[in-house]
């Protein structure tokens, strides 16, 4: 059987990356988790359903089987490379007919563009993008990020905070899924300022070991650090 047709359950014990579209974007086993973790954080944040989104790397729709469905028609809008995560994504997922109701938006650049809708967004969320990446990737985006996200908007990423290495280290080039790239905190909040964007850390729990960050046009536009402290909680396990 081809592994892209592997049932739910079977996809439990493929590796990360494996072509399945639960496990091409991470462990089977955490994708309702991360999904999960991911809409309640923008919702917390004030994401309601008049609002656009852009889903920056939507991937199989992990967060977008519970984003579209929620959002008004129109306004739900996903970036992902690799078309057929999305096609099988709406196939087992969400179905296919919800395109006619919500009429979500799918764009399949490689360039880190963001401005592919000709859209302001009301917020971005780019779930474990800049983990698997260097400088180069991060600066495109977040610069990006910068050109298309509304006057009050909020933008949502994580980055694998730690030491940095020689054998994956920031200046590393291109896409290196399923390894990891990790950044130092300092180096983060630095290519966030010179994208034009302020940052603040936030300490919602991941439940994969990344450190959440939201960036805004101005410092006055981020939540407070009061506001963000009342969103750390115990860490999300699972069995």
């Amino acid at each position: 059987m081809n592994v892209r047709d592997f049932s739910n359950e079977q996809a439990l014990e493929l590796p990360a990356g494996a072509e399945h579209y639960r496990s091409f974007v991470g462990p089977a086993y955490r994708y309702d988790l991360l999904g999960g973790s991911q809409f309640s954080l923008l919702f917390l944040l004030g994401m309601r359903e008049h609002h656009k989104l852009l889903d920056f790397g939507c991937g199989s729709l992990r967060l977008g089987r519970m984003a579209i469905p929620y959002l008004a028609a129109g306004k739900y809008f996903g970036i992902e490379p690799e078309a057929w995560l999305i096609t099988d994504g709406l196939t087992r997922e969400i179905g296919r007919e919800i395109q006619e109701i919500k009429r979500p938006r799918f764009d399949y650049n490689t360039e880190y563009r963001t401005d592919v809708f000709g859209e302001k967004f009301d917020f971005i969320i780019a779930q474990s993008i800049f983990s698997h990446t260097g400088d180069d990737a991060t600066r495109k985006a977040l610069r990006s990020f910068a050109g298309s996200l509304s006057e009050t908007g909020l933008a949502v990423a994580n980055w694998l905070i730690g030491e940095e290495t020689e054998e994956l280290a920031p200046e590393t080039c291109g896409w290196v899924y399923p390894e990891c790239v990790p950044f130092a905190r300092e180096r983060v909040e630095r290519l966030a300022a010179e994208s034009g964007l302020a940052i603040r850390f936030c300490p919602w729990p991941h439940g994969g070991g990344l450190s959440w960050f939201v960036l805004a046009h101005s410092s006055e536009m981020l939540p407070s650090e009061e506001e963000l402290a009342r969103l750390a909680a115990p860490p999300l396990t699972r069995p």
